[in-house]
Order: structure tokens, then C-alpha cells, then sequence
């Protein structure tokens, strides 16, 4: 009986091996598809944030122009036709409601 025990358990630590190995193939697989899937995440959660801005700036600019704010309706024109005046610094530009973000 001592003699099949000796190739028997041979047997069960090669497989039992096999499968650790198996398992930690496994395992680095999934860990990759993990931070592929939280980059994207991370990525399209930025996109929205930035969306958000966009629309919190338009429509902070349509109450402007609803109340025909002065500030608002130069700032527009001014953008409209890329007027500076001599010495002026620009303000940043306007949030575009047309053009959608390229993506990737």
C-alpha cells in the first residue's frame, strides 16, 4: 500500500500545482481587465464633469442674456467678432455648444 501512495501523491502535488498556476494566470488576467475598465471609467467621468462646466457656463450666460446683462451681451459680441481693444488681455473663449469633443 506504501508503494501506490508514493506516485499517488506525486500526482496530486503535480495537479494541485497546475491549478495554482492556473489560478494566478487567472487572476493577473482579470486584475488587467480591472484597470482597463477603471481607465475608461475614469476617463468618461472627467468628460462629464467637463459637460457639466460647459452647461453650468451656458447657462449662466443665457440668464445673462435673459436679464440682458451688458457684461454678458459685450462679452458675447466681443467673442462673436474677436474684438480686442489695444492693450486688452482676452478673456478665456467661450464654451462651444456646436462643436462636440473629439473622441478617441
Amino acid at each position: 500500500m506504501s508503494l501506490a501512495r508514493g506516485p499517488l501523491l506525486a500526482l496530486h502535488t503535480i495537479f494541485a500545482t497546475l491549478v495554482v498556476i492556473a489560478l494566478l494566470l487567472h487572476l493577473g488576467e482579470r486584475e488587467r481587465e480591472v484597470a482597463k475598465v477603471r481607465g475608461v471609467a475614469t476617463q468618461e467621468h472627467a468628460e462629464t464633469v467637463r459637460s457639466e462646466q460647459d452647461i453650468a457656463q451656458q447657462k449662466a450666460l443665457l440668464d445673462g442674456l435673459a436679464n440682458k446683462d451688458p457684461y454678458v451681451v459685450e462679452l458675447l459680441v466681443r467673442d462673436k467678432l474677436q474684438f480686442t481693444g489695444p492693450g486688452e488681455i482676452t478673456p478665456p473663449p467661450l464654451p462651444a455648444v456646436d462643436k462636440a469633443p473629439a473622441r478617441r
